[in-house]
């Protein structure tokens, strides 16, 4: 398994000429957030264009994963610093129907999420 970096994102991204026409389907305030904002495009990214997958040799199941990650990686970012949204750890498990996903690896990618998720507080 082989999760999307945020850098190789940003490269394949960069290839896009309507990514904001694609992003007006998602609520502003959580993309343009500087905390959590960057987790859910990534998600968005990879949901919506099917290209970018092929542009980063992601296999079918490294698609499915990385987009999991991205979206539970959000979902951690948010609930720290809004509160807790039981609305988006619904969508979150919602991803999970329907695929025929090593199940294995689910403990594994929500490690990664909520490793790479921590918030620091700030420091007075």
């Amino acid at each position: 398994m082989r999760i999307a970096l945020a850098p190789e994102i940003a490269a394949a991204a960069a290839l896009i000429n309507d990514l904001e026409s694609k992003l007006r389907g998602y609520q502003r305030e959580m993309l343009a957030h500087p905390i959590a904002g960057p987790s859910l495009r990534n998600y968005v990214i990879l949901t919506e264009y099917p290209e970018i997958p092929r542009e980063l040799c992601l296999s079918v199941a490294d698609r499915f994963w990385s987009r999991y990650y991205w979206f539970a990686r959000f979902t951690l970012k948010w609930n720290g610093i809004a509160g807790y949204d039981a609305g988006l750890e619904q969508q979150r498990y919602l991803l999970l129907e329907n695929t025929d996903a090593n199940w294995e690896l689910l403990a594994e990618v929500e490690a990664l999420a909520r490793r790479d998720a921590i918030i620091c507080p700030r420091i007075l």
